[in-house]
């Protein structure tokens, strides 16, 4: 499967790195057979058979190296943590892209989603619609089934426990934030979409863009990391890999990105964000939807000393003294990190055994209520829409006007 589509994306989106593969493989096979011949006519010629044998070796590394390539470009499937490397962005096209639908607010203006069923303004009759909201890890980063992410699973539980009485949609998109949450949602209202209960996914680093630091972090972001500038780092997918993550390793702000957190929790953004999350919430219950936080952690740091347990409370108390409802993953994650949460060590997100334990954790301490409502004789009575507002700007999956879409987490 994964050969199959990598080579349907290198003939339909990297044709140049097909054709000039398809040339140096004809190549090795002619120099192969060219060496081979020479190697007989040196045949007792000491110094003729010492170079067809020197140079007999070069081929064989020349074909070593190729082998590893044609590897990293056909069956290596993964991602990386910035989504900056070929084989990553190669991933997201075969999987993440093929499962995105689009999704029309307004006439010819919307947005895509990556999901497995429509979005209508009004989900079937009888039926409790949530809606998770996020950025790379609530959107499913280097999962490739679409099935083992945490909303998908909860959807699948909810089937279980109360067929036919929920709806649930992951609207997210990698690289999002809370200002792009709130403009979605405000386009979503006021264009006729019920929504019961709105999810916001936030990952710590969702409070960079309440910095003006950040509002023009990302425009010399590809300069700060460093371009290829050699061909093969440029267009193979081995040697463009091995050079992002030696830049990963020896760039102090990669190394660190997250260190601003810190002092971002302490002062001014911290006020800022903690104001949008208030407005979020009034927003919601201005159209009679539930609008609930969860707290993802940093997984690579996650741990007994985990250094960013103090954010995490200050998130946890200002829910819960403004009235959000509020689940903090750390708890629930850091039992489990020696099980491996991570997609790999170059991919800090998520992986299929975090999104599990993510998914019960949020049936069980976070829409625990909704559940026994909905096994309860009166049910869940769905809300319906308020009159229609006049519309803002519509949003894209690009970016939400003032707000600087992030790299992925």
């Amino acid at each position: 499967m994964v050969f199959s589509r990598s080579l349907q994306y290198l003939f339909l989106e990297d044709f140049g790195y097909l054709t000039g593969m398809t040339l140096w493989l004809a190549a090795l096979a002619v120099g192969l057979w060219a060496l081979i011949r020479y190697r007989r006519f040196a045949h007792g010629v000491p110094s003729r058979l010492r170079r067809a044998n020197l140079l007999l070796s070069f081929w064989m590394g020349g074909a070593a190296l190729t082998a590893v390539e044609l590897y990293f470009a056909l069956l290596y499937d993964t991602t990386d943590s910035f989504n900056r490397t070929k084989v990553s962005r190669k991933w997201y096209r075969i999987h993440a892209d093929r499962e995105r639908r689009p999704l029309e607010i307004r006439p010819g203006e919307g947005i895509y989603y990556r999901d497995d069923h429509d979005f209508p303004k009004q989900p079937p009759e009888g039926r409790y619609r949530i809606c998770f909201l996020g950025d790379s890890f609530t959107f499913g980063h280097g999962i490739a089934n679409i099935q083992d992410r945490f909303s998908n699973r909860i959807q699948a539980a909810l089937d279980r426990q109360a067929p036919g009485r929920f709806e649930v949609t992951n609207l997210s998109d990698a690289g999002t934030d809370l200002y792009w949450v709130e403009g979605l949602l405000k386009e979503l209202f006021e264009n006729g979409f019920r929504i019961d209960t709105a999810v916001y996914v936030l990952c710590l680093n969702d409070i960079e863009t309440f910095h003006p630091r950040h509002r023009t972090y990302y425009e010399n972001f590809d300069e700060r990391v460093g371009q290829p500038h050699f061909f093969l780092f440029r267009h193979s997918y081995f040697f463009n890999l091995m050079f992002y993550r030696w830049r990963y390793l020896i760039v102090p702000e990669l190394r660190d990105y997250y260190s601003f957190v810190h002092d971002y929790y302490e002062g001014e953004p911290w006020q800022l964000m903690k104001q949008k999350l208030l407005e979020v919430n009034e927003l919601c219950r201005r159209h009679e939807a539930d609008f609930r936080v969860v707290v993802f952690p940093f997984l690579h740091n996650l741990g007994p000393e985990y250094p960013f347990r103090h954010a995490h409370q200050l998130i946890d108390g200002f829910c819960r003294q403004s009235g959000i409802p509020v689940l903090d993953l750390e708890p629930v994650l850091t039992p489990h990190v020696r099980e491996g949460l991570m997609v790999s060590r170059f991919d800090a997100h998520p992986n299929e055994r975090a999104q599990a334990l993510v998914a019960d954790a949020i049936l069980r301490d976070l829409l625990a209520d909704l559940i026994s409502r909905a096994k309860s004789p009166d049910g869940l009575k769905p809300t319906n829409p308020r009159p229609l507002g006049h519309g803002t700007n519509p949003p894209d999956r690009t970016a939400i006007p003032g707000s600087p879409r992030r790299r992925s987490n």
